[in-house]
């Protein structure tokens, strides 16, 4: 059984919380789970208290960077999953992972699928859920997923990996793994990084974890002020000449529909 952490990272008062937190607390597999938030208050203190989990506040002013990586650091376990307070993860989640990352100790980061859910916690189905798949086929092979010019050339045609769905083999990547001057785009540019490192990255193609898409998503606040497509055609320009990032932006714009459901 691998060492691991949910570390919760929570924001306000966020009417998804408990969801979230009770997502993770009801593994079908044991698992340490922690609250992190740099917005105390007594709302997210007193969640942490009901499910009797250790509760840690950032000082200084909130940020995404600094708040994912101050919850990185305090998981203190091999393995950590950064749980975002909206979202929700299936009951076998982590016995999935514990499975792969048994059979492959050498990875860096594991992922897996998920679908979209909406304030009302409705499933929904979205054509970027499978151009996503598509995208991280070459991981599914075995002998490729450690590849540098693999795990490279999957980030080279977009973000394809969700970010909450990901477990960071702590010990291989280090401390405060976030270094990045974006603000929508520091997941991506991270994956980009660690693809360069000796390791694997393992995909499990099964849905073990629900997005949700509302309102107040920082996705959402991202595309209205165009910051999230500045930051990703930055992102395409690191691996491709100009014509080709302009191509891949118009399709890659088809998931930006997602979010004006």
């Amino acid at each position: 059984m691998i060492s691991h952490t949910f570390a919760v990272c929570a924001y306000g008062e966020s009417p998804y919380l408990e969801k979230s937190i009770r997502s993770v607390v009801h593994q079908s597999v044991r698992s340490r789970v922690i609250v992190c938030t740099s917005t105390p208050c007594a709302y997210i203190e007193n969640l942490a208290k009901k499910y009797q989990l250790p509760y840690y506040v950032r000082d200084g002013k909130s940020s995404l960077q600094a708040d994912w990586n101050f919850a990185y650091n305090q998981a203190g376990t091999e393995y950590v999953t950064i749980t975002h307070q909206d979202d929700i993860y299936h009951k076998d989640y982590l016995k999935y992972m514990d499975q792969y990352l048994e059979k492959y100790p050498n990875t860096l980061i594991a992922m897996t699928d998920y679908r979209i859910i909406n304030q009302h916690q409705e499933v929904r189905w979205d054509v970027s859920l499978l151009i996503k798949q598509i995208m991280k086929l070459p991981l599914r092979v075995p002998f490729l997923a450690d590849q540098r010019w693999v795990k490279l050339g999957v980030q080279s045609l977009g973000n394809g990996i969700c970010c909450p769905s990901v477990c960071y083999h702590r010990t291989m990547l280090g401390e405060s793994i976030f270094q990045s001057g974006y603000h929508y785009a520091l997941d991506w540019e991270m994956f980009v990084e660690i693809a360069k490192e000796k390791g694997r990255f393992t995909y499990i193609p099964k849905n073990l974890f629900y997005y949700r898409i509302h309102d107040g998503a920082t996705t959402k606040t991202c595309l209205k002020n165009q910051e999230k497509t500045q930051e990703e055609l930055e992102m395409f320009a690191k691996f491709w000449p100009k014509p080709v990032v302009k191509l891949l932006m118009h399709f890659y714009k088809i998931g930006y529909k997602s979010y004006e459901k």
